[in-house]
């Protein structure tokens, strides 16, 4: 469960920086017109040949590229995995719940259909890419979520990777060759969920694997206005934000990886009391494609397993010094932000001096969460194994990886010592200001 998140979405702090009962989507499984003004033809997709490597590809002719979807790219992603159908990667919009007042603004016509052409005006009017504005209404009719007994509502933005089967359901297939994904973007997303086969999503309840956008990435270099932003595996977590079932085991991380739908793009409207226009960009999606990590010569951690797959990588340049100190000073700005959620009668209550150092040193102090969540970049060019398939179905982490993670986390738990002793310093010393 994403808990510090969880605190934070309280509050007020951070709701500007990121602020299937879905509805029903129609139109058939037929072949979509794949073209625009941008694309003059549509490419053969490899997945439909059998093709699963790079130089397969080059040497059938198909397209095989990290980039899945872009401004040249048309009206739906490029996954690679159609099923033969070629009704994969077209962008379907819903909201949950069905009556969740919210309306999507697109600066050209657009329709509910499953069909490539459903967004398509809208599309080109936005150069390409996919663009428009979602307007949360503030109402007091929001109907309390299920499990977690409060308001919650979201607009949802998908694509499937393999599309519909001839009955109409959505196909799931064995992800784990992406290692990831890659998305450049503007807007006040809240997440990245990965969307688990029907058979899975059933045992997930309410639990979701995703990990956090929230205005997080590095600015784009060919595109300004949008932020790019790396997610490998890895960086999925399991969030049980509405709950779960006591003593459940759920499927595992790699378990929708290798069944997996889709992904979604989750705009989260459930804290605006008003009416709240946002904005929103999807500019690009590519494969994290990260360098083949060599299969010989691995080490796993258990004795007993005989290693046939790398199934994850790490970087050693995302476990230094400069990572330990950002984490520190996030993890003083958690214990900060839950001194001032404690505060009586609250920050308000206090005097101008007293609440003027209050919101400066939250200013301040969320700097370091925002570099937290913008670390990921894209994949280095030296990853080595973190996680490995054994001949029995099972999985081992790597000895390099246990190791450094290791001497990481006892360098990082010396740093954490003194954070809570900060945070304490620098509430007294705001609330020393109150008279």
């Amino acid at each position: 469960m994403k808990k510090l998140y969880s605190l934070f979405a309280l509050g007020t702090v951070l709701f500007a920086a990121c602020s299937d009962n879905a509805l029903p989507v129609s139109g058939s499984t037929s072949v979509p017109n794949m073209e625009n003004n941008l694309m003059p033809k549509s490419p053969v997709l490899c997945s439909v040949m059998g093709v699963t490597d790079f130089l397969e590809a080059i040497e059938k002719g198909c397209i095989w590229s990290p980039e899945m979807w872009g401004p040249t790219t048309g009206y739906r992603v490029r996954t690679g995995y159609d099923n033969g159908t070629n009704t994969s990667g077209i962008w379907t919009v819903s909201t949950y719940p069905e009556n969740a007042e919210i309306e999507v603004e697109w600066p050209g016509n657009a329709t509910a259909e499953y069909d490539s052409m459903a967004l398509a005006d809208a599309i080109d009017k936005c150069g390409g890419i996919l663009c428009g504005t979602v307007l949360f209404k503030g109402t007091n009719n929001i109907p309390d979520h299920p499990i977690y007994q409060s308001p919650h509502r979201f607009l949802y933005i998908d694509f499937y990777l393999a599309g519909k089967d001839a009955s109409g359901k959505f196909e799931g297939v064995d992800a784990r060759d992406m290692g990831g994904i890659c998305v450049s973007y503007s807007g006040g997303f809240y997440v990245l969920e990965l969307i688990p086969d029907d058979s899975l999503a059933a045992l997930m309840d309410h639990t979701t694997y995703d990990d956090y956008i929230c205005n997080m990435g590095a600015v784009s270099k060919t595109d300004s206005s949008v932020k790019e932003l790396c997610f490998s595996w890895d960086n999925f977590s399991f969030d049980y934000m509405f709950g779960k079932v006591p003593g459940k085991i759920y499927p595992s991380k790699y378990d929708v990886i290798s069944h997996l739908k889709g992904f979604r793009f989750v705009l989260d409207g459930s804290y605006s009391q008003n009416d709240y226009r946002e904005e929103f960009k999807i500019a690009g999606i590519s494969r994290y494609n990260t360098p083949k990590v060599p299969t010989n010569n691995l080490h796993p951690v258990r004795i007993d397993c005989e290693p046939v797959a790398v199934m994850s990588s790490f970087c050693e340049c995302d476990y230094t010094d400069d990572r330990i100190d950002i984490l520190k000073g996030d993890s003083v700005f958690s214990s900060y932000y839950y001194l001032m959620q404690n505060l009586g009668d609250g920050v308000d209550s206090l005097s101008e001096p007293a609440k003027a150092c209050f919101g400066s040193t939250t200013k301040e102090l969320v700097s370091f969460f925002n570099k937290k969540m913008s670390i990921r970049e894209k994949p280095c060019d030296n990853p080595l194994p973190h996680e490995i398939m054994c001949t029995d179905g099972t999985t081992s982490e790597t000895l390099e990886y246990t190791e450094l993670m290791t001497e990481f986390n006892d360098r990082l738990a010396m740093s954490y010592q003194d954070a809570s002793a900060i945070a304490d310093s620098l509430y007294a010393h705001c609330m020393s200001l109150n008279n």
